[in-house]
């Protein structure tokens, strides 16, 4: 294992130490469902204070890394007995990362299917309206770029034209995780994405909502969000 604890004494940022957590994970003996280290000899090992580590545990635990349990300690997440789901990646970490995100792309797929049903039943001419013309912008990005940089803020006016605030609210706490992931360690799913398919999709659900067909509508979103499900796969 690399010499994770050998920095000099001062106060960490939290960050520094999730990379040192992942490190931790990978180059250890430890194996999905196993019990992390005590506080105190990871504090001890690392060079940092309780608080720091704790910052970088929440995040871990954010990202469906790992489970804290009241009185028994810190577990890593246990694999789905469903499919292989350890060998895509060297990285022990990173594909129990993988198997949080693919969890939150089925929460998200089935919230973005009702969002569209209920954009179809109360977004108003206008409403439509804004989401045409963000999905052009986007286009323009996309165009420059020639990379799918800042599609999730149209998947956010989806959720605000449903007009129901609980809707918007959850939707945020979904893509905000996933989003946190991506930048964090899919790089490569958000450089596969291709920026003409994904915009020509938007373009047939948006088409979809115009016409009031809920139903396309959602079964267009279904296949949007199975496109990256399936990258993850």
């Amino acid at each position: 294992m690399r010499n994770i604890g050998g920095r000099p004494s001062r106060t960490l940022l939290y960050e520094d130490v999730v990379n040192d957590l992942y490190t931790l994970i990978d180059e250890s003996q430890l194996q999905p469902g196993d019990k992390l280290p005590p506080e105190r000899e990871l504090t001890e090992k690392l060079g940092i204070s309780r608080n720091v580590l704790r910052e970088a545990f929440h995040v871990l635990e954010s990202r469906g890394i790992i489970n804290s349990h009241q009185g028994k300690g810190r577990f890593l997440r246990v694999m789905p007995k469903a499919g292989d789901m350890t060998t895509k990646y060297e990285s022990l970490s990173k594909n129990l990362e993988r198997c949080s995100m693919i969890e939150a792309y089925e929460v998200r797929q089935v919230l973005e299917m009702k969002a569209v049903e209920l954009i179809v039943r109360n977004a108003s001419e206008d409403d439509i309206n804004d989401l045409e013309k963000a999905c052009r912008e986007l286009e323009v990005i996309f165009e420059e770029t020639r990379r799918t940089i800042g599609e999730f803020e149209l998947h956010r006016l989806y959720a605000k034209k449903t007009k129901s605030l609980f809707m918007e609210q959850t939707m945020e706490i979904v893509l905000s995780s996933i989003l946190d992931m991506m930048h964090s360690r899919f790089h490569d799913v958000l450089d596969i994405h291709n920026p003409k398919k994904e915009i020509d999709s938007h373009k047939k659900i948006i088409s979809a909502i115009r016409e009031r067909d809920a139903e396309t509508a959602k079964q267009l979103m279904f296949q949007h969000i199975q496109d990256t499900m399936d990258m993850l796969q």
